[in-house]
C-alpha cells in the first residue's frame, strides 16, 4: 500500500485562498507597501509576484522531497547477512544439500494426469440469455413525459392569456 505524502498540499489551499481572498486582501497591501517602499506596486504586480513565489517554493518543496526520498534509499526491508547464502560461513554447505530421499520415493510412478473438462451435451440445461433492466423505470419516464407536456401546455395557455 502506498503511504500518502505528507505536507504536499499545502500549496494548493494557498493559491486557492489567494485566488478568493485575493481581490480584498491585496489592494490593500499594495496601498501599504508603496507606502513603506516609496515604489509604485499594484495590485496586478503583488499578485504576479505571490503567484510566482508560490511556484517557485513548491518546485523547491518538489526538489528537496526528492533529494529526501532519494537519500532514504529505496526502503526496502534489507536481509540481514547472518541468512545471506553467498557469504562465507559455517552452513554454506547446507544451502545446496538436497533433502535426504528413500528409493521408494524416487522410483515412485507420478499419479495419471487429470481429465480435460467435458462440453456440455444437448441435455445439459444451458442457462438462459441475460437479462438486462433498463436505468429508467419505464413508468417514472411516461410519468416524467406527461408532467412535461402539462407544464407545457399551462405555460402556453398562460403566454396567451398573458399577452403584453
Amino acid at each position: 500500500m502506498e503511504q500518502r505524502r505528507r505536507g504536499s498540499g499545502w500549496i494548493g489551499w494557498l493559491i486557492f485562498l489567494l485566488f478568493i481572498l485575493g481581490p480584498s486582501i491585496l489592494p490593500p497591501l499594495a496601498r501599504w507597501l508603496s507606502q513603506q517602499t516609496g515604489l509604485q506596486i499594484g495590485t496586478t504586480e503583488l499578485f504576479i509576484t505571490l503567484i510566482v513565489l508560490m511556484v517557485v517554493i513548491s518546485i523547491g518543496s518538489s526538489i528537496f522531497g526528492a533529494l529526501r526520498r532519494a537519500g532514504e534509499g529505496t526502503g526496502m526491508p534489507r536481509m540481514p547477512e547472518a541468512n545471506d547464502p553467498f557469504s562465507s560461513s559455517s552452513q554454506q554447505g547446507d544451502v545446496f544439500r538436497l533433502p535426504s530421499s528413500t528409493p521408494e520415493e524416487v522410483f515412485r510412478i507420478p499419479p495419471p494426469p487429470p481429465e480435460p473438462p467435458r462440453l456440455p451435451t444437448s441435455s445439459t440445461q444451458l442457462p438462459g440469455a441475460p437479462r438486462f433492466d433498463p436505468i429508467i423505470d419505464p413508468r417514472i419516464l411516461a410519468f416524467g413525459l406527461i408532467g412535461l407536456m402539462f407544464i407545457g401546455l399551462v405555460f402556453g395557455v398562460l403566454f396567451l392569456l398573458i399577452n403584453p
